[in-house]
């Protein structure tokens, strides 16, 4: 899969979960995010440069939408003079996702027995319980911080998506312990890997690992060509992925405007 489709692919998977809203302008689809203003979350996602025309397009939308301009795109060469006209028109770099895919194979399913997928609401609040947990402040294995409101955007996307398979959440069990937690979205041959995490006490005992790796055997069992996640290069996160066998393929740049 092409990286522009797998990025197009990815804004449609998180419709409906992080994305109430994508409008289609033609040249580029724009993300809305209800709950968060964040541009992570509010952005024109594009593949092409753009004129000053539609880039007016794509701010006059946000504004309406009430979100800062923000464009994101993919870090590659015949779209660096994207970053030059951007620059130019008071836009600032505001974040750089690494995304990372794993192959699929070479899977060591011998401590997959201590994963339970969550199927019902008993197990869904313990998998929230946990998953709060294992993000806190001040954390350097965590450049996230606390969940906050996060955790109801996470239980209301499994109850709206979990029943036609677009959305599992897995608990990971020390045993009979809830240790780790991880999630899999599945969407057009992507399997997406995200909200990983285990609790301080147990770091270092290979439990992140078999959340993580877990949710590849399972986008593979699913059927998808893609087992993907994205991180920041020079965070923790981005490293504990590379040894475990994740691979970055390119990365992705969100650029927002400065405004006054």
């Amino acid at each position: 899969m092409k990286n522009n489709l797998f990025l197009q692919n990815y804004q449609h998977l998180q419709y409906g979960i992080m994305y109430n809203k994508l409008v289609d302008l033609g040249f580029t689809s724009i993300a809305w995010c209800e709950k968060y203003d964040s541009s992570f979350f509010n952005h024109a996602q594009v593949d092409s440069l753009l004129s000053k025309d539609s880039l007016n397009k794509i701010e006059t939308t946000l504004r309406n939408l009430e979100r800062k301009p923000a464009v994101y795109f993919e870090n590659r060469q015949n779209l660096s003079g994207l970053v030059d006209f951007l620059t130019q028109q008071s836009y600032k770099k505001n974040w750089e996702d690494s995304w990372m895919f794993h192959s699929g194979q070479y899977l060591n399913e011998d401590l997959f027995n201590q994963v339970r997928k969550v199927g019902n609401e008993t197990s869904l609040e313990e998998f929230l319980k946990t998953f709060d947990a294992c993000y806190q402040k001040d954390d350097p294995q965590n450049p996230y911080g606390e969940l906050g409101d996060y955790l109801d955007v996470a239980k209301d996307a499994w109850n709206k998506h979990s029943k036609s398979g677009k959305i599992e959440y897995f608990t990971i069990y020390d045993g009979k312990k809830p240790v780790a937690v991880s999630t899999l979205t599945n969407f057009a041959g992507i399997g997406y890997i995200s909200n990983v995490g285990s609790l301080k006490g147990v770091r270092g005992k290979g439990f992140g690992k078999i959340a993580s790796l877990y949710c590849v055997k399972q986008s593979v069992d699913n059927g998808n060509s893609e087992h993907a996640l994205a991180t920041e290069e020079g965070h923790y996160p981005n490293e504990f992925y590379k040894r475990i066998g994740f691979k970055a393929r390119f990365t992705a740049l969100g650029y927002v405007k400065e405004e006054k």
